[in-house]
């Protein structure tokens, strides 16, 4: 068991127990749809930037952005609702997929650095 765990691109790191005990939890200005019984698709509006705004002059860059999970990441982001604790979610995974729980637990920890990096969900650590 490590003691921190190191989100890449930020930088950033939280005490392993920390991180388990952690709620995520889904930015609520973000539109979600359930495609299926498994596949969830986000609806992101892109941050005006000064870039973007010189940009859009030359491109056409889009309103928002999209992101469509398979199905074990469509169950974290719905478990992502800020009553689940990282744990509960791990153990939910564990249950439901076929896998070693290091390898599950390593996931995991990388799929939430994927959604905190794109500002999908907010991890308040207590």
């Amino acid at each position: 068991m490590p003691l921190f765990v190191t989100f890449k691109g930020s930088g950033m790191k939280i005490p392993y127990k920390k991180l388990l005990l952690s709620k995520p939890k889904r930015d609520p200005d973000i539109e979600w749809d359930k495609m299926n019984s498994d596949v969830v698709k986000l609806y992101v509006p892109y941050k005006k930037t000064h870039v973007l705004k010189v940009l859009s002059k030359f491109v056409d860059i889009p309103d928002e952005r999209m992101f469509r999970f398979n199905p074990l990441g469509s169950l974290v982001w719905e478990l992502c609702d800020g009553t689940h604790t990282v744990q509960e979610i791990k153990d939910i995974i564990i249950k439901r997929s076929k896998g070693n729980e290091k390898d599950i637990e390593k996931r995991l920890f990388k799929f939430i650095n994927k959604l905190i990096k794109n500002e999908l969900v907010i991890v308040e650590l207590s």
